[in-house]
């Protein structure tokens, strides 16, 4: 289970940095606008789980703790995002909306609820028409 959840954070962690490229217009693979308060939310969460990863690995006391902290902070990310989109507060992707979705659903503290994309996320792409 640890290494599943150390995977699984440095894995979102190199999404958010690739993102934070992409929003940067540093790398334009995937032809995405340049939003740099995008890139900022997306550093800041590499920041935070790439954090995490590390107190788990190295067995921190407080391991689990900011483990928790730095999915939170991740999820958080993407809430924003998502809402910021759903709002038109920035221009939509195809490959962004399924980002937003593939972040939110892939965060350990959401696992277990049901299965595929979970009701908030539904409503926040409903709301923003996709």
């Amino acid at each position: 289970m640890k290494s599943l959840l150390i995977a699984l954070m440095l894995v979102n962690t190199a999404i958010f940095v690739f993102c934070a490229l992409q929003h940067a217009g540093v790398a334009r693979l995937l032809h995405e606008p340049v939003i740099v308060p995008a890139s900022i939310v997306e550093v800041l969460c590499a920041s935070a789980l790439s954090w995490s990863a590390v107190a788990v690995l190295g067995h921190s006391p407080k391991a689990w703790r900011g483990a928790f902290t730095g999915n939170l902070v991740a999820i958080l990310g993407v809430v924003i995002g998502m809402v910021a989109l759903a709002v038109g507060a920035g221009p939509r992707t195809a490959s962004n909306d399924l980002y937003h979705r593939i972040l939110y659903d892939a965060s350990p503290i959401f696992t277990g609820r049901n299965h595929g994309t979970c009701t908030l996320t539904r409503w926040l792409m409903t709301l923003g028409g996709t």
